[in-house]
């Protein structure tokens, strides 16, 4: 038997400083098991180039599109950020929803200037 069980529709959304982008955490972590959010981003928002300090990314697309560094991504596609090392920009023509995982760590966000 799963420990925690969370419908995330159940979950209110918190809005960002990203205009049209929000998160609902589904679990917020600890030592052991980190963080996991789902990030929906609006037609047109866009989260910048940015990394994280001690927190390795994972992110799966659940629906919309996904676009990563000027590439378009659909449903299904995964990927994998290592802490320090850049990612993004993210942004989406139609919208999309992400299913995020941050690894153990404190959580930040650099802006990639």
């Amino acid at each position: 038997m799963f420990e925690s069980t969370v419908i995330s529709t159940d979950v209110k959304p918190i809005s960002l400083d990203l205009p049209g982008v929000s998160v609902r955490v589904l679990h917020r972590g600890n030592a052991e098991s980190g963080q996991v959010v789902i990030t929906r981003m609006a037609p047109g928002s866009v989260i910048p180039e940015h990394w994280h300090s001690e927190s390795d990314e994972w992110c799966f697309v659940l629906d919309g599109d996904f676009i990563e560094a000027c590439v378009t991504y659909g449903p299904g596609t995964f990927f994998l950020g290592k802490a320090g090392k850049p990612h993004g920009p993210h942004t989406s023509l139609t919208g999309c929803t992400v299913l995020t995982h941050f690894s153990p760590g404190a959580l930040d966000f650099n802006v990639v200037d």
